[in-house]
């Protein structure tokens, strides 16, 4: 790790994974909860239309400009509002939104960048990240996201935590579903456009749906599913981050991976605990029948 602190690409990269990572835990408890799985990951392929589109539209050399990432993110905020539009109010299901939308943004991206021929080469970065690449700007971004994710998730604590467990309740106490799911849809859209960068379009939703999958299967109250989240998607970051400069092999990968170890530790200790409670509660049974037998 002393290698990170000795190198500014490497500090950049470390810092943009941490932020993205308390963006991603901070969302992922609610996109696991609310069942948005499948729209996080059409979000995440039709981010790509965005990525490719700013590329497209911005001549900005090998460097992204904030012009650029603005083009991306009105590109994907926009495919994320059609989906929240065509799958609100019984016009289509949800799953079928996303996936009209998403193949179509993601088709387009892929001609884009095939068109712009001095960015053909460079699909893999696309696809797969590369936060060793990460600049200045990128890590601003990030922090803004971060900042901006924390407002929304504290400001409006109460409210989500209605909706994401009872949504016909919370309909019924006034709270405004409906801007709750434009919000939290938006944050993910622009989580996907920055995070690609750090994990790439085919990784990013594994850290959008890991660390809240880690939350749910290890704590019951809310605020204890936030924080494994959060703590999940940080430590896989900083672990992934230090394999990867060991052994010499793609960070994206390796962080997601890390994810997915605690994950499956946190399935299989939930389960040894389910089947120890169950045969407490038989034993427990079992004696109640005895002394009422006597």
């Amino acid at each position: 790790m002393e290698n990170f602190f000795q190198y500014g690409f490497l500090e950049r990269a470390l810092l943009a994974g941490l932020l993205m990572s308390v963006v991603c835990g901070l969302l992922s408890p609610f996109v696991v909860l609310r069942r948005l799985s499948f729209s996080a990951d059409g979000l995440a392929h039709a981010s790509l239309g965005g990525l490719a589109l700013g590329v497209f539209l911005v001549n900005s050399g090998t460097t992204p400009t904030l012009a650029g990432y603005g083009v991306s993110f009105v590109f994907t905020c926009g495919v994320a509002a059609a989906i929240a539009y065509f799958s609100s109010g019984n016009r289509l299901q949800s799953d079928t939104a996303v996936g009209a939308c998403y193949v179509a943004a993601f088709a387009l991206g892929i001609l884009l960048l095939t068109l712009r021929n001095r960015s053909t080469g460079h699909l893999e970065h696309f696809f797969f990240g590369s936060i060793l690449a990460v600049n200045p700007l990128e890590c601003w971004l990030l922090a803004g996201l971060a900042v901006l994710t924390m407002v929304f998730c504290f400001s409006n604590w109460r409210w989500l935590g209605q909706w994401t467990f009872d949504e016909e309740l919370a309909r019924a106490s006034a709270v405004k579903t409906v801007w709750l799911r434009y919000a939290l849809i938006l944050l993910i859209a622009a989580t996907v456009i920055l995070s690609t960068k750090v994990v790439g379009v085919l990784l990013v939703t594994a850290l959008l749906i890991l660390p809240g999958a880690v939350g749910t299967l290890s704590g019951r109250a809310m605020p204890v599913i936030v924080m494994l989240s959060v703590a999940t998607a940080m430590s896989s970051a900083t672990i992934g981050m230090a394999i990867s400069n060991a052994i010499d092999v793609p960070p994206g990968p390796a962080i997601v991976l890390v994810t997915f170890g605690f994950f499956l530790a946190a399935f299989f200790l939930r389960r040894r605990r389910d089947t120890r409670k169950a045969h407490a509660d038989l034993q427990f049974s079992t004696i109640n029948q005895s002394h009422e037998t006597k």
